[in-house]
């Protein structure tokens, strides 16, 4: 699947940032057995927690592209360790000679991923496999951030998956903790209505009720779109409005979770796997906005294969996964939002049952006669829960133009507003909001620190 699941571990990114926030006692995690199955029309692959036995299954599998992949791969770890050299985007000497301390992450900060398998693959399955994980960061390869696409599954490569145990609330509850023992308040089924200001600053921020949190300064982990929409007309530079208008969301999902009447985990033995129809991401990437499962690239996730005791004896959880565009399902939405669903959910369920047949069929022979509980998602279902323009999944889409250094910034140019989300730097993804949090907050330090 693509990011169904709470990913970080021990081994990851995750852990300073447990420690940072004094709850890597709170939060217990699991590896997932294995990166990640991969089925296509003409291989069946299980890609082992080791990139090196990675690299090597597709040097046998494709031994006349050999010096590519590994050059392919060799770029990508470059790229991760160059991105762990320090770096002070304040600092004008560490701008200026960039180019030279960050040589690899300078050479693609303007390629997509397909310019950079350009340059070392050519045979369309293998480049497939390659780019499997595109679906991770919701673009194709002619239009995802090559450095994106690069660093990001290096270091996944390297640290492998891992689940949060029992659930990802686990994490929320464990952050809460943090927030209330340090003095701080968390308001649950309470929305924030608008960013106040008098004079040219933020006073405060008004939730649900009229009451006005009295603030000077507002970290938002909202989308981007909606913190624009909350704060006073004219209160933001015309100028950085302009340029937001340049930015797209990101695609959204259709999920189908199923609860089963059986312990499946002696016919599945993996925990997540691909299915691919084709070796052309970009006409499954097409498919997906236009949410057609036949054609699309699809994701099975059996939960149980993380960890033992996931569900209760003898039954299981599976999820089935496709990236859904928002045109599909635009059609529903004033009714959506009315009440009125008996259309929507016709059409819900007819996807919802191709998604299942198709699991059935590549993947969990009998998947049907063990369903005792299904439930769906669609891209409305996201866009009700989040809030998000679209459903977006992910933020802004994590396009060349809108990644690496050109990432929309934590700090936003109105003072004491700042960014923590998808929606900015870095990204999208379980950790890398996580790390926007962290970022919006050194922000904010540094802004209150330099006012003495």
């Amino acid at each position: 699947m693509f990011l169904s699941m709470p990913r970080g571990g021990a081994r990851t990114a995750l852990k300073p940032m447990l420690e940072a926030a004094g709850i890597q006692d709170r939060v217990e995690t699991a590896q997932i057995p294995e990166l990640c199955r991969i089925i296509t029309p003409d291989h069946d692959l299980i890609w082992p927690n080791d990139p090196d036995a990675v690299i090597g299954q597709m040097v046998r599998l494709f031994p006349g592209e050999a010096k590519g992949i590994r050059g392919f791969f060799d770029q990508m770890f470059g790229i991760l360790d160059e991105s762990k050299i320090p770096f002070d985007h304040d600092s004008a000497k560490d701008r200026a000679s960039f180019a030279l301390t960050h040589k690899r992450m300078w050479a693609v900060r303007n390629k997509t991923l397909a310019d950079i398998l350009n340059d070392y693959v050519h045979d369309p399955a293998a480049r497939e496999l390659l780019s499997v994980y595109c679906g991770y960061y919701g673009l194709p390869p002619s239009r995802l951030s090559g450095f994106y696409y690069s660093i990001a599954t290096a270091a996944y490569l390297r640290s492998g998956g891992h689940y949060i145990k029992r659930r990802s609330q686990d994490l929320s509850d464990a952050l809460q903790w943090a927030i209330e023992t340090a003095g701080g308040k968390v308001l649950l089924d309470t929305e924030a209505e608008g960013i106040e200001m008098e004079g040219g600053k933020i006073t405060g921020v008004r939730i649900s009720g009229g009451e006005v949190l009295r603030a000077r300064a507002v970290v938002s982990n909202a989308s981007v779109p909606a913190t624009m929409k909350m704060l006073p007309a004219g209160a933001m530079p015309n100028d950085f409005l302009e340029k937001l208008k340049g930015y797209r969301p990101s695609i959204s999902t259709f999920v189908v979770w199923l609860g089963l009447n059986r312990d499946i985990r002696d016919r599945v033995k993996n925990y997540e796997i691909f299915l691919r129809q084709n070796y052309d991401p970009e006409k499954s990437f097409a498919a997906g906005l236009a949410c057609d499962p036949v054609h699309s690239a699809v994701g099975v996730t059996v939960y149980d294969n993380a960890y033992e005791g996931y569900s209760k004896p003898g039954t299981s959880t599976v999820s089935v996964l496709m990236m859904s565009g928002y045109e599909p399902w635009r059609r529903f939405e004033s009714d959506y939002f009315a009440g009125r669903k008996d259309a929507y959910r016709e059409e819900k369920e007819r996807v919802a049952g191709m998604l299942v047949e198709i699991a059935e069929r590549r993947v969990i022979p009998g998947l049907s006669s063990m369903i005792e509980v299904m439930e769906a998602a669609t891209p409305l279902t996201n866009l009700r829960y989040t809030k998000n323009p679209e459903g977006a999944i992910y933020g802004y889409e994590q396009s060349v133009e809108n990644a690496f250094m050109a990432r929309l910034a934590n700090k936003s140019p109105l003072k004491g507003l700042y960014f923590a989300s998808a929606w900015t730097n870095p990204g999208g993804g379980f950790e890398p909001c996580l790390k926007s949090g962290g970022l919006a907050c050194d922000a904010l330090v540094r802004d209150w620190t330099a006012k003495g």
